[in-house]
């Protein structure tokens, strides 16, 4: 009687002490670009940090970097299946899987800076369910955003005229892309981002479309020497996204505080893409390791822009936006918004 009574008595006891005690939840986080100098990882640096305050603990994120828990090319799947939590999904390398989401990459070259393309995504995201609709048969939540500065093409010799491109082998991915250097006689090749210094520096390429922000992560600058500053535009980017079973078993609460942050996660992402380009080129200034070269931008636009296969690119879209479940008053809308 006296162990039964103990048991009790400690049960009881227990019992109490679980009720006043909230269990952290701490979720696996994957993200394939290294940790170091990346204004990507920093801004998802402050957002963990930001949630775990908010909940006061209760929600916590575990981040890996460098492609430890998925590759970039695993990361959807590894998202879907719940084998990682949330993970930045590099939309354009799954243009035929998400053609919703590809938007912009088959607008390439656009006019939209890096703050109106996330803006755009988020708004789209709010506004429209083929976007949110076409992560969810991945099983995946959009959570925020990841979009890229303005693109240029970094390079291991100078080009300063359209001739210049003729031949020249440039990383490209996507639709709009590959035809854009085909438009400037260049041969478009398929590598994911982790591979351009390799590529580069064994002479497989000769150019990479790139932000600043980019080179200075990779170490590009230690394979090539020339960034060529062309209107591109602000590139798509990146979707960080959360298995759709785990967003759906958080707190109401917890789902609240995430909600707010993607937008202050956008606002914080841009101050330090500021204040890192602008370190950048003074340090490739000073250290005389980069030369930023101005190509014409008229000149530039006149090609891309006249081009069949960028234009076709731009019609494509829409059969596939509609073919996948977009209304086709949707689509306008969201064509507007880019060429407008």
């Amino acid at each position: 009687m006296k162990i039964i009574k103990s048991t009790t008595l400690g049960a009881a006891m227990l019992t109490a002490t679980m009720s006043n005690t909230v269990i952290a939840e701490t979720l696996r986080w994957g993200d394939h670009f290294p940790e170091c100098c990346n204004m990507y990882t920093k801004a998802a640096e402050w957002m963990a940090e930001e949630v775990n305050e908010r909940t006061e603990g209760e929600l916590q994120f575990r981040i890996q970097f460098g492609g430890v828990l998925a590759s970039v090319q695993e990361t959807p799947t590894a998202i879907e299946t719940g084998m990682i939590h949330m993970g930045n999904i590099v939309v354009p390398y799954f243009p035929e899987q998400m053609p919703i989401n590809n938007a912009l990459p088959f607008f390439t070259p656009n006019t939209r800076n890096q703050r109106e393309v996330g803006e755009l995504w988020l708004e789209w995201h709010e506004e429209i369910p083929a976007f949110s609709e076409e992560l969810a048969r991945y099983n995946a939540k959009l959570i925020t955003v990841r979009p890229l500065s303005n693109y240029g093409f970094f390079c291991t010799t100078p080009i300063e005229t359209l001739e210049d491109f003729r031949g020249k082998r440039i990383r490209t991915y996507g639709v709009a892309l590959p035809a854009l250097v085909e438009a400037l006689g260049g041969v478009p090749v398929s590598f994911v981002d982790v591979e351009m210094y390799e590529a580069m520096s064994n002479n497989i390429l000769d150019c990479t479309t790139s932000d600043i922000g980019f080179v200075d992560s990779f170490q590009l600058h230690e394979v090539a020497s020339y960034f060529i500053d062309v209107p591109l535009g602000a590139n798509w980017g990146q979707i960080i996204a959360m298995n759709l079973d785990k967003y759906n078993a958080l707190p109401e609460d917890h789902k609240a505080i995430l909600e707010e942050i993607k937008h202050e996660h956008l606002d914080e992402l841009l101050r330090l893409f500021e204040e890192e380009e602008a370190r950048i080129k003074a340090h490739w200034e000073e250290e005389n390791l980069v030369e930023i070269i101005d190509f014409p931008d008229d000149e530039f636009l006149e090609v891309a822009l006249q081009a069949e296969g960028v234009q076709a690119a731009r019609e494509s879209w829409v059969q596939r936006a509609i073919a996948a479940g977009m209304s086709p008053e949707d689509a306008q809308r969201v064509v507007d918004d880019i060429t407008e």
